[in-house]
């Protein structure tokens, strides 16, 4: 057995395994990153795509007259509206959400079940 041939071979084979990592580690981030911008615009469009505006409205109204001794007690508390406890919601809904189906055709299987389910 020849040490100084088997070195050799184990050092050029250590030499592709991290060349051979570090290409596939750039090629994955690449690939990572040109999907984020790729698809950034549509998942913010969508995202705002429905604008949901809480409004809660208390006002209350009250008025207690001066209290005398000889009169019984009187107060009236008007509130305006009714509480609830319900917020009302108003969606509004923005028409400019595009996805082409040049790049709908692109996702995967999982990607695009979701993205049916959450248009739905």
């Amino acid at each position: 057995m020849n040490w100084k041939n088997t070195a050799e071979n184990l050092g050029l084979v250590l030499v592709g395994i991290v060349f051979g990592v570090i290409v596939g580690h750039k090629i994955t981030k690449a690939t990572a990153d040109s999907l984020i911008i790729e698809l950034k615009p549509t998942i913010e469009k969508a995202i705002d795509k429905e604008t949901i505006a809480n409004t809660i409205n208390n006002a209350i109204d009250l008025k207690i007259d001066k209290i005398k001794k000889s009169d019984t007690l009187k107060i009236n508390i008007n509130q305006t509206p009714e509480n609830d406890l319900k917020p009302s919601n108003v969606l509004v809904q923005k028409d400019d959400c595009y996805l082409s189906v040049k790049t709908y055709n692109r996702l995967t299987d999982s990607r695009k079940s979701r993205l049916n389910k959450w248009l739905k």
